[in-house]
């Protein structure tokens, strides 16, 4: 892109419904399509043709924004997803075309811990039992074995960002809080760490995992380490569905070795057409969600917030913070009389010396270059307005440049 592209000249297509407005994009007076539905390929590589910013904020299965699809978008500056998850998009090749992907992966996690602390008091308190029976017609008026949460230990197996503010939570409660993390972590209030997991197990009367959905951390509570709890604890997940076995869960809460579980995220399979299926089913004091535990109209609302202020700074200044697929850039504020030249590029050995031959003939104010696996970005800001295109032409002819634009 050869001249800089205005805010009225910015068409942005949403494919999916959202909960609240994207006002972020009203306010930079960019012109908003709606194209909602599972469309196939062939209908989105026939829409998305002339947009400059596709959006969506639904979860799917399977890749939407295929690289077919994003090759017809020849206008296409930027992808926003308002979630937490980009398997529905190519990354790969996004990038490859320069298109940054934007999501915001943090916004939803004061939701998951304010669930996790919810779960806690229904279980110590039996709750799901109860109101399942009394829906059904029963009166079954009984506290067997209900207790307080005050003064009682929670186990965090993961201290990130969820994990920490669980902490806070808990001990707003009276909890008291321990936590297990494979790297040193600084505690936040009175949170103490454990030096194994065996130690947090076996002190704990509720465990919680915040873990990432890694290779590493599959099967994470078997059979073995499930025995390891302590007796009468519960177990809570809302981060990695493949961490734990569901078959040794449900064994041990019906032999009374567990009180009890709240499951929010489950295994691949789990779920087929719409149909649910697990060993925890019908377990007593067992509480399984379907994957809401960050899915609030508070966390959406800032998730939106998040996505389109992300665009709308990669549009207006080049800033890629937030990008999933791009090298981590915060633009600075243009000064008058200058142009932003704008360069993606492969990150090869000699491309930079060929970039700096071009840059050299002119006055460059500031110059910012940074690179993520076999994908460069340069920023530079050139005190010229007359040469800005010929510039451009310059390093678009390098063999190696993906993209280049004017901000």
């Amino acid at each position: 892109m050869f001249s800089p592209l205005g805010s009225k000249d910015v068409r942005v297509l949403l494919l999916d419904p959202l909960p609240v407005a994207a006002t972020g994009f009203d306010d930079a007076r960019y012109e908003v399509d709606e194209y909602f539905g599972d469309h196939t390929e062939a209908d989105l590589v026939k829409r998305i043709t002339e947009y400059n910013v596709v959006c969506l904020s639904r979860e799917r299965d399977s890749e939407y924004l295929t690289d077919e699809v994003l090759r017809s978008g020849h206008r296409l500056l930027a992808i926003g997803v308002f979630g937490t998850l980009s398997n529905q998009v190519n990354l790969q090749a996004a990038a490859q075309m320069g298109i940054p992907v934007f999501t915001a992966p943090y916004q939803h996690q004061h939701s998951a811990a304010e669930l996790i602390i919810s779960n806690i008091v229904i279980l110590a308190r039996q709750i799901g039992d109860r109101s399942r029976e009394i829906h059904r017609g029963e009166w079954n008026k009984t506290s067997s074995n209900c207790v307080e949460v005050r003064g009682k230990t929670l186990g965090i197996v993961g201290y990130g960002h969820v994990g920490s503010q669980l902490g806070v939570m808990a001990e707003a409660l009276s909890l008291r809080v321990l936590f297990y993390d494979a790297v040193s972590l600084m505690p936040i209030g009175r949170a103490q760490p454990t030096d194994s997991l065996d130690e947090l197990l076996a002190q704990s009367d509720y465990v919680s995992l915040n873990i990432s959905a890694s290779p590493e951390n599959v099967n994470l509570f078997n059979k073995d380490v499930i025995a390891k709890m302590k007796k009468g604890s519960c177990l809570i997940n809302v981060s990695a569905g493949d961490a734990v076995d569901q078959q040794a869960l449900a064994d041990a809460i019906k032999s009374g070795h567990l009180a009890g579980a709240a499951i929010d995220i489950h295994p691949p399979g789990s779920v087929s057409s719409k149909t649910f299926t697990s060993p925890l089913q019908n377990v007593p004091n067992v509480i399984l969600t379907p994957s809401i535990a960050g899915d609030t109209v508070d966390a959406r609302r800032r998730i939106i917030a998040e996505v389109t202020t992300h665009v709308v700074r990669y549009i207006r200044d080049g800033t890629t913070t937030g990008a999933v697929n791009f090298p981590s850039v915060a633009a600075w504020p243009l000064k008058p009389g200058m142009r932003r030249i704008i360069c993606m590029h492969r990150n090869i050995r000699g491309l930079l010396r060929e970039i700096d031959h071009v840059l050299s003939a002119y006055n460059v104010g500031k110059q910012v270059l940074d690179t993520k696996d076999t994908l460069g970005y340069l920023i530079a800001d050139v005190a010229t307005e007359q040469v800005t295109t010929e510039i451009v032409s310059q390093l678009a002819m390098l063999a190696n440049t993906i993209r280049t634009r004017i901000v």
